[in-house]
């Protein structure tokens, strides 16, 4: 049996990411893998647990860590005991930034890039049982150079560039953050949204100007038919239609036909771009795209081999 502690050098540097391309990965190679977050908050209240204990049910592996079957007198150590003999693979996701607990493990450090913080140091106190380094969001012109100053680590790494799809919202936060309306009843809502698109007076055609980025939301005016449909593209995940009046009955029918939300604010175009500012602070990584995308980038930047080596 495996035991794998997941410790990260900050806050949001990854953990919950981690140990969710783990369950995925683990869940591939068909070994059961169980999730444990000691000290969480009980009764389903803490978010980390609640997204891993979905992502098990989406993926069809056996869902061994709910919160139910752990008795909160017991001792971290004696949970992951009782945990180690139901299953192949123990991962364990230490709060905030703590030392991994004392228990028979190997540890995964991850670690968010930061000039200011020196991924030495944080090797460090990981402490003898270090099996694993994942560098998350690291910035594509620094990448090599983390490479470098790795490359003589003996264990397993992984340098993660910086990645669009992770710190993108779903079209659904997007119409709660502007406040707007939908159209028709909403599908698709938790398409991810990963850059935006001014549906203005275009000089290009509309299939060369709209259907060059995926996961595109596209932001017009409400009175130019022309427009909306030349973005919906299948890369057009929702329309954002501002300023006063309602949208035609064609566009409506030819939205509900390409399954393309359609969002209404009554705001003009520039103020509704505007609005988007702090948009960002409400992406999270507890989505099943985002956690598949992860297991993605771990397995392409450390190597499938090296990933079921930690893997046992």
């Amino acid at each position: 049996m495996t035991v794998l502690q997941i410790v990260g050098n900050q806050s949001g540097a990854g953990k919950t990411s981690l140990a969710a391309a783990l369950v995925i990965k683990a869940n591939t190679a068909n070994k059961k893998a169980v999730y444990y977050k000691p000290l969480s908050e009980p009764d389903g209240a803490d978010p980390d647990v609640e997204f891993i204990e979905n992502l098990l049910t989406s993926i069809n592996a056996p869902n061994i860590s709910d919160s139910s079957s752990v008795n909160i007198l017991s001792s971290p150590q004696e949970t992951i005991a009782k945990l180690n003999t139901s299953s192949d693979i123990v991962i364990i996701e230490r709060t905030s930034t703590e030392v991994p607990l004392d228990v028979d493990s190997k540890v995964i450090l991850i670690h968010q890039y930061s000039q200011q913080s020196s991924i030495t140091e944080s090797i460090t106190l990981t402490g003898p049982n270090l099996a694993g380094i994942v560098v998350n969001a690291t910035p594509i012109h620094r990448r090599d150079e983390v490479v470098r100053n790795l490359s003589g680590t003996s264990i397993p790494i992984a340098v993660i560039p910086e990645s669009r799809c992770m710190l993108t919202v779903t079209v659904e936060q997007l119409a709660n953050h502007l406040g707007g309306q939908w159209v028709l009843d909403p599908v698709n809502n938790n398409a991810p949204v990963e850059r935006f698109m001014i549906g203005g007076n275009i000089l290009d055609e509309g299939p060369t100007y709209f259907d060059r980025y995926p996961n595109q939301a596209v932001i017009t005016r409400v009175e130019r038919p022309d427009i909306q449909m030349a973005s919906m593209c299948e890369k057009t995940c929702c329309l954002i239609l501002t300023g006063p009046g309602e949208p035609t009955e064609y566009i409506k029918a030819e939205a509900f036909k390409r399954e393309v939300p359609l969002i209404q604010v009554r705001t003009n175009t520039m103020d509704t771009a505007e609005a988007l500012v702090g948009l960002i602070d409400q992406a999270n990584a507890r989505t099943s795209i985002k956690a598949h995308h992860f297991a993605d980038l771990l397995e392409t930047h450390m190597g499938a081999k090296s990933l079921n080596q930690i893997l046992g």
